[in-house]
């Protein structure tokens, strides 16, 4: 069974180096338990039949950290739906004993141990990614996304991470009842991230002296 990440290089971000390291490890630890690793790109979501609709939408969106990256963001939505659906996890997710597991009709799965949510993994099938689509791409900005919290950006931030926080945490928009959350993956160094069958590795690991993250993975937690 197929696991989906998605990369596209983002000038002046992270070095290709050490994100194509990162995505070998992991490869390697989703492989160790049963599923086939696929990494998406632009090309895959450019062949949606509704890529220029999606992508003039996901781009007029504000954020504080520029369309090459969030817009990213939103697009592997849509190359996981033109793929047919599946897990979709961030290649900062690592596996530590998630079986492969298939997608239900009725139900959309965010795995996530918070609150606060977080954009790690879901699993959902190719009609959940394409209504996840509608739903950002019509999202309207208010107060609600103006970033408080940034010494660097005063101003609206979008991003699919907002727009689930939004619906789980705030409840300041509308959550599908087909979505749901699920415990499964705990974010370094929140409670839960070294016993967790999933641990997301975020940018706190660059606080906690973790730095690049491909290189201490395997030596804070062996896969």
């Amino acid at each position: 069974m197929n696991v989906y990440t998605y990369y596209e290089v983002v000038p002046g971000l992270w070095s290709e180096e050490s994100q194509r390291a990162l995505i070998k490890v992991w490869a390697r630890s989703w492989r160790k338990h049963g599923w086939n690793p696929v990494v998406l790109n632009e090309s895959h979501a450019r062949r949606h039949p509704r890529y220029k609709f999606f992508k003039e939408m996901f781009w007029s969106l504000p954020t504080e950290y520029g369309h090459d990256y969030e817009g990213s963001c939103f697009l592997r939505w849509l190359a996981v739906e033109h793929v047919g659906g599946g897990m979709l996890v961030d290649y900062d997710v690592i596996n530590y004993g998630f079986k492969p597991r298939s997608p239900s009709r009725s139900q959309m799965v965010l795995f996530t141990d918070g609150p606060p949510v977080s954009m790690g993994a879901v699993l959902g099938c190719k009609q959940h990614y394409l209504d996840m689509c509608e739903l950002m791409a019509a999202w309207k900005p208010d107060d609600h996304d103006i970033n408080r919290g940034s010494k660097t950006y005063n101003g609206h931030h979008c991003s699919d991470m907002r727009y689930l926080i939004r619906m789980f945490d705030d409840k300041t928009l509308p959550k599908p009842d087909w979505l749901v959350q699920e415990p499964g993956s705990a974010t370094f160094p929140n409670p839960g991230w070294d016993s967790s069958p999933m641990t997301h590795y975020c940018y706190a690991m660059h606080a906690a002296g973790y730095w690049p993250k491909h290189e201490w993975i395997d030596r804070i937690r062996p896969i």
